[in-house]
Parts: C-alpha cells; structure tokens; sequence
C-alpha cells in the first residue's frame, strides 16, 4: 500500500476523504500551487517550499492568512483562507488553503487592452485601504549597498548606473498599504478582476513601488508601450505621480529570484535601459 503524502492527508483532514490533488498553477520562485477536487468543488493548496526564504521568514504562511482575512472585510477581492499550517507540521510544508476563484491570471490572457484600465484602479483600490498596525513596514529585497550588476549582464555599466541611482534619496511618495508584489500574473480575470492572490509581501510602503513592479512585470511579458500605458491609468486613478526611482528599485529587487534565459535578461535589460 502506498503511503498518502503529507499535504493529501492534510486536505482530507480539512476537507474530507474526497479531496485529492490536482494540476500544479502558475507558482513563483518560494511557493508551489495546486488546484484541489472536492468531488464537483474545487480550492487551491498554496505551499512554500523555499527553505530559505523560510528561514528569512518562518511566519510568511501565517502572515500571508491573516492579510487574507483582514481584506476579506474589504472591497477588495481575494480568496477565502479555508485552513492554515503555518509550520508545515501536517501538510509538509507551510501551506495555505484557499478557496478557488473561478478567474485565469489577466498577463495569461494576452490582451492587456481588457484590463489594464481595471488593474489601474485595483491598484489605487489597494493603496485606499486602512491597513492595520501589524502590517509589515516596505523594505527592499537588495539594499543599493549591496547590489551589483548580474554575471549576465550584457552592459554592466547600464545596470551601474542604475545601482548608483538607487543609491541617491527616494524622491516624495505617500505610504499606504501596497501588495508588494503587484502584477497581471497575481490578479485573477473573468470578464473583471475576481481576486488579487500572493500577499505575503503586504506592507506599508511608498505606493509608487506597486506601480514600479507592476510597469515591469507588463515590459517584460508585453513590451514598454503596455508599461507606460498602464502609468497613465494608475496616476489618474491614485493622483500620485509615478517616478523612475522605484521602477529601478524593482529591477533590483527581481534579481535574487532571477531566472535567467536569453529572453527574459534581454527584455529585462530593455527595460532598464528604457529607464536610464
């Protein structure tokens, strides 16, 4: 007899001797995703599995569901947190179960025109929101001292430059709850935007850094003129003006989860570039 893995024991301890795991969804760098079957039902098993990122963080799990259910008395709309294992004991691994929303990711639909007015003001939506006080202060992911230009760059004096911008003062910028980590692969769409998911980077932070990571995110999966695009509909919908600063903060930031390939360190580069 085959003995049940941690995390489907878990599930049926949470949801009953039906449920059984389904596809791996889009996941990031620390987590892995999964859609659950509960007969005709469905939900989704978030697991972090990065053990450094755990040990940085041993309570991202547990802090991730209490977001959840904070913005569950909010306008804005995310996933029921159904059941925590905050350590991993039973699951395996830290996780999270979440209800499902029946959305696909809006960058998978490849037609930003839909919704990038929508993600806009999802995003000043966000920043409006009264966060409570143990909301996690912004940092970045790599402070300027600390940062240097990737063994892959083609033009190691374009990322310097940027280094040593980075370096200077942040210019003004109101500090309100953000997402952190911002963009159309974390935003759920179905005719509209049903659920913004991935918050265990919350913080209280400037908000121009939720316009920064998303503008990258839409130059490297679009091109700039989707980025830009997008900077014009977030600064009508916030009223706050968008500055380069934190769009090269954020290019900083992607680089300890990086993924090189010939495509995406181009793209990323095009992108500073456009910056600089």
């Amino acid at each position: 007899m085959v003995a049940m893995s941690p995390e489907l024991s878990w599930l049926r301890t949470q949801l009953g001797p039906e449920a059984r795991l389904g596809s791996q969804l889009t996941g990031g760098a620390t987590s892995r995703v999964y859609s659950v079957e509960i007969g005709k039902r469905r939900a989704v098993l978030k697991q972090v599995t990065n053990r450094q990122w755990l040990q940085e963080r041993p309570d991202v799990v547990a802090y991730e569901g209490r977001v959840l259910g904070f913005l569950s008395s909010t306008s804005i709309p995310v996933p029921q947190v159904l059941a925590v294992d905050a350590d991993g004991a039973e699951a395996g691994f830290p996780s999270l179960l979440l209800s499902w929303i029946d959305g696909t990711p809006a960058g998978e639909t490849a037609r930003p025109a839909e919704w990038l007015d929508r993600l806009a003001r999802v995003s000043a939506e966000i920043a409006a929101v009264e966060p409570p006080s143990w909301i996690r202060p912004f940092a970045r992911y790599v402070e300027a001292r600390d940062a240097v230009s990737p063994g892959w760059a083609s033009d190691a004096g374009l990322w310097q430059a940027a280094i040593d911008a980075v370096g200077q003062p942040p210019p003004a910028a109101p500090a309100r709850f953000i997402h952190r980590d911002y963009h159309p692969w974390n935003v759920l769409w179905n005719n509209e935007i049903v659920g913004v998911v991935d918050w265990s980077q919350a913080s209280i932070g400037p908000i121009p850094m939720d316009a920064a990571h998303c503008r990258a995110n839409l130059a490297i999966g679009f091109d700039v003129e989707v980025a830009d695009q997008f900077t014009s509909r977030w600064e009508a919908a916030t009223g706050v003006p968008h500055h380069p600063y934190w769009d090269l903060v954020t290019c900083g930031d992607f680089l300890p989860d990086w993924r090189p390939s010939d495509r995406g360190n181009e793209r990323l580069e095009a992108w500073l570039r456009h910056l600089v």
